[in-house]
Parts: structure tokens; sequence; C-alpha cells
């Protein structure tokens, strides 16, 4: 269920950017909650979840690129992160992603099972916390990857009292820019997504897709 990351050379030139990558993270932290188009966190997907935290922020994410739309402001946020990024075409998706104390996300699967998720750890605090995928269970630790298929069923949980964060990328598996893009719009296509339809319609999403970026006045 799980899969070496020593196997995707770019996994190890951003663990190379460790250290730099947190720092833009953390500085991240403060920022208050703001329409998606700025510099900001999103909630994700309360029915997904149960927690002791407000559900519509118990899951966060700082999104850079979300299935082939780059999210501009983060990215200038963060351009230690970013331009390691752009060496890197055959990614779908990037994003810090922040789970509560105390929350879990539900059983799903994800979009496709033409890309391959990875998770390195960024805040992983000590206790019940952990990412079951099919029958296979692992804990996140700072500063190593997590690399799976999210089409094959999986939940998180983090029962501990602290935050947890992964920087989370979805790639694809021959690290190919032309079938990851071909994926990205696949996906983009056929998607009912709760949450991506409350966001905007699919017709938007396409057209964002094609312009590589998110309008800056969503």
């Amino acid at each position: 269920m799980f899969y070496e990351s020593s196997k995707y050379p770019f996994t190890a030139q951003i663990l190379a950017k460790y250290d730099q990558i947190k720092e833009e993270m953390e500085r991240t932290l403060a920022l208050p909650l703001q329409q998606l188009d700025q510099n900001t966190w999103a909630g994700e997907r309360p029915n997904y979840l149960t927690s002791s935290f407000d559900a519509k922020l118990a899951w966060k994410t700082y999104v850079f690129k979300y299935f082939g739309i780059n999210h501009r402001p983060n990215q200038e946020a963060c351009p230690v992160f970013s331009k390691l990024l752009e060496e890197f075409p055959f990614i779908a998706t990037a994003e810090f992603s922040m789970l509560e104390p105390n929350t879990h996300i539900l059983p799903h699967k994800g979009f496709t099972g033409k890309v391959l998720r990875s998770h390195l750890g960024m805040v992983v605090p000590e206790g019940d916390l952990g990412i079951r995928v099919g029958n296979e269970t692992r804990k996140w630790k700072e500063k190593e990857w997590l690399v799976f298929d999210d089409s094959i069923e999986h939940e998180a949980w983090n029962k501990t009292a602290q935050r947890r964060i992964v920087l989370m990328i979805d790639f694809d598996p021959d690290l190919s820019a032309q079938k990851v893009n071909k994926v990205c719009k696949e996906v983009l296509m056929k998607t009912n997504d709760k949450h991506m339809m409350d966001i905007a319609s699919r017709e938007d999403w396409l057209n964002w897709f094609d312009k590589g970026e998110f309008p800056r006045d969503l």
C-alpha cells in the first residue's frame, strides 16, 4: 500500500530544502482566514470529518497547486518551496495539510488512481495519530516521506493535543508532465466533488486549468 520514496528523486531534492520549507510554513501559521484568492489557509471537506474542533476548520490546507492550477498568492509567500515546485512539472497538487487535535478524516478514496500521493512530515506530535491505506497503517515522522495510492480507501487521524502538519504532494508515478496534465484535466472534467462545486462550477475549474492559475478575484 505504501511505496519507497527513494524511487522518486524529487523527494530527496525537496528534503534537502526541508528546514527552509519549514520556516516558510511556520510564517503561514499566523495568517488570518481570508477569501481563497488571498494568501491564506482554507477549511477542507467538513463532511469527511469527526472532530472536537470546529468541523469547518478542523482540516485546513495551504494550497500551492491544485490539479495543475497554481495558487499565486501562496506561492509568492513561500518562494523557496515554490521555486522547487517549478522544477517538477509532473506534480499535480501541492499543499500543506493541517489536522487539528482530536480530528479524524473518515475513510474515503481519492479522485484517481493515476497519481501517487506523498506526505512529508512537518509537524508531527507524539501520541495517537496515523494514516491507514487499505489494510496497512503508518505513522508520520518529521522529515520523512510516506508515499501511497490515495485511490485506495484510506483514513487519517490526530488524537493528540497538538496540530499535525504535512506537506502533501500528488504526482505522476512516471514523473511525466504530459501525463499529469492529462490526468488533471480528466479529474476536473469528471468531478462532482461537493467541496469543489461549492467553490466554482466545473466550467470555471477547467478555465482556471487552461489559464494555469486561480484568479485573484475569486
